[in-house]
């Protein structure tokens, strides 16, 4: 499988961010009050660093679409689509890029989560995965899953204050005395992207993209004394408000290992 291999540069080298996986993990429970609650196992966080620029990227794209971001692998697996913004010189600005998703990709490598920094490159609950595409991958990451019972326990609901804005409230349950506290990161996602690109490497291709990351949180201190956080997001009127999903992440403070995460598909749509 070829990959866009992107060189290790001093410029990103000691940048740090937050591993905080994004907000993709598990619908369990879904009522016309808009709330979701966490699964009882640990859900798998799964990343894919991507970019419209690179030639090798768009089967990592499709592979997210049909593996991870299906109906009935919601609640066990988030699924987030990071576009970096590198590939940009090469002829095609990326409009889902962001230099924030590249520090991340970076961040990765800097606390020894991957190796090298390439696209499409896929990290699944902070451990990077090269042969994604095997057969039975999902099926035996969801195995492990069921045998992982997660330390925390995530409540979230969501309040529509105007059209164009909402409010996501999380509150954490501590069921692991090892645990007292931890990094929180909310995202928000959107499916159903489409883009005609008119240059570079996939010039005359039509790409479509899901679980595309459209905002990152910067991450929040959460504890079992301060478990409440309330986020206030603005909806830019670019985004198909059908297709935006949140996504919630904790991740454990000194290690950065995922405590888990929940995930709300469509979630602007089932609260109008």
């Amino acid at each position: 499988m070829k990959n866009c291999w992107k060189p290790d540069v001093n410029a990103l080298g000691g940048v740090i961010v937050a591993s905080a996986m994004l907000f993709h993990s598990g619908v369990q429970a879904k009522t016309e009050n808009c709330t979701w609650v966490s699964p009882a196992e640990r859900m798998i966080v799964a990343e894919l660093y991507t970019s419209e620029g690179c030639s090798s990227c768009p089967p990592a794209d499709r592979w997210l679409t049909s593996q991870l971001a299906t109906p009935e692998r919601a609640g066990n697996i988030l699924a987030l689509s990071f576009h970096v913004d590198y590939w940009n010189y090469i002829g095609w600005q990326d409009p889902y890029s962001s230099k924030q998703f590249t520090e991340r990709q970076y961040a990765h490598k800097s606390r020894g989560n991957v190796t090298q920094i390439y696209t499409p490159q896929y990290v699944f609950s902070n451990r990077e995965v090269r042969r994604w595409g095997q057969a039975g991958l999902i099926s035996q990451q969801l195995a492990a899953m069921k045998q992982d019972k997660a330390p925390i326990s995530l409540h979230m609901s969501l309040e529509r204050k105007q059209n164009n804005q909402v409010e996501i409230k999380v509150k954490t349950d501590w069921l692991d005395d090892r645990y007292k506290a931890g990094k929180m990161l909310v995202a928000l996602y959107e499916d159903k992207l489409s883009q005609q690109v008119k240059s570079g490497e996939n010039r005359g291709e039509l790409l479509r993209h899901d679980r595309v990351v459209r905002f990152l949180g910067k991450p929040v201190t959460v504890s079992s004394g301060d478990s409440m956080k309330v986020f206030t997001q603005n909806i830019p009127a670019d985004w198909n408000q059908n297709n935006i999903g949140i996504g919630v992440i904790v991740e454990n403070s000194e290690s950065s290992t995922v405590l888990q995460a929940l995930n709300a598909p469509e979630a602007l749509a089932g609260c109008g």
